[in-house]
């Protein structure tokens, strides 16, 4: 029904998966977490809903700082690709700063995005819908680009690296962390938290059959009780309610378990603390 895809080995630097959905209309939501990675997705039929508004057909889905939840009118496919968080200001200058946000691949990209779009819909399966997908990307990361996406890559990654080593590039900390906020929408603990969550979902659907204090551990947690109030903050629900949900073929939740595929066994990024 919902299934993860994996990404060519030439765009893993940018994508973390493809994604295929075909909801039927007994499932009425989608549920998320607070992410760090952004999405791209062409919805090919049905409606969706996010905070009362239409979702976009063809739309750019920020990270987000908070659990979001999507309600279904009708039947809904669709297919996507799940961007590397560092991939989204890389791609799309006008994605620089955002979370919490939805927008419309055409105000992103510009005129160009309308081939593209057309191409997928005229597409006749799911396989060569993501292959469109695919070679958009392909495109406009391929040297020497217009764009200078791989210049912007590494721009967001030397943040990322600066904020988990605490070396703020020469900058005072009040400006590292206005620079890291311009760039990725929220503070560097605010984004290390939040991939920590992300990590301890994955591992926590990856290897179900580990112990809860483990994972927490494992995870860089201080402790049970900290990892429990992160995830019932950032998912919305306790874990084991979230473990338990992803068990059923026919999920609100299915979104965790396309990230126990994308995520396999990986920790966290050490957290600074202040």
């Amino acid at each position: 029904m919902q299934r993860f895809v994996p990404v060519p080995t030439d765009l893993q630097p940018w994508l973390m998966a493809g994604v295929v959905v075909d909801a039927p209309a007994a499932l009425a939501q989608s549920h998320f977490p607070a992410m760090v990675s952004s999405m791209l997705v062409v919805r090919l039929a049905g409606q969706v809903h996010c905070q009362g508004g239409l979702v976009p057909p063809a739309a750019w889905i920020s990270a987000s700082t908070t659990a979001m939840m999507y309600e279904h009118g009708g039947p809904v496919q669709a297919v996507g690709l799940v961007l590397q968080p560092e991939a989204a200001v890389a791609l799309f200058a006008g994605a620089r700063g955002l979370v919490n946000t939805l927008r419309p691949l055409a105000d992103l990209v510009g005129p160009a995005w309308a081939e593209v779009e057309q191409a997928v819909r005229a597409a006749a399966v799911d396989g060569e819908r993501l292959q469109v997908l695919c070679a958009f990307i392909r495109q406009r990361v391929a040297p020497p680009s217009l764009f200078d996406c791989d210049e912007r890559r590494q721009q967001a990654l030397a943040l990322l690296q600066a904020a988990g080593t605490g070396q703020h590039m020469g900058l005072s900390q009040r400006q590292f962390e206005r620079r890291f906020v311009a760039h990725w929408g929220m503070a560097p603990k605010q984004f290390q938290v939040i991939a920590r969550l992300n990590s301890t979902l994955g591992n926590a659907l990856a290897e179900p059959g580990g112990t809860v204090v483990e994972l927490a551990t494992d995870q860089g947690y201080s402790d049970q009780s900290h990892m429990a109030r992160d995830m019932r903050r950032l998912a919305g629900h306790p874990l084991q309610a979230l473990v338990q949900g992803t068990r059923s073929p026919l999920t609100a939740h299915w979104p965790l378990q396309i990230g126990a595929q994308t995520l396999p066994n990986q920790k966290a990024p050490p957290l600074r603390r202040r």
